[in-house]
């Protein structure tokens, strides 16, 4: 219908060494479902999801308050 506006349900899949949302597939998944961080540049399996970069952001900040505490 043109001009509805339609909700997607998208997650924002994180980096599960460094949270950074800059992965990509390693080898092109021709090694199993391998991603690869463009920022700490380790080959991950295992990636964290989010509901949105909002809930993303909130971990972060609640995360860094943590470690200075």
């Amino acid at each position: 219908m043109l001009g509805t506006i339609i909700k997607q349900s998208m997650t924002i899949e994180v980096c599960s060494n460094c949270y950074s949302p800059r992965i990509s597939p390693y080898m092109g998944f021709e090694t199993g479902k391998r991603y690869i961080c463009q920022d700490c540049e380790n080959i991950i399996v295992v990636t964290f999801e989010f509901e949105s970069i909002d809930a993303l952001a909130a971990f972060l900040k609640d995360k860094q308050e943590a470690e200075n505490s």
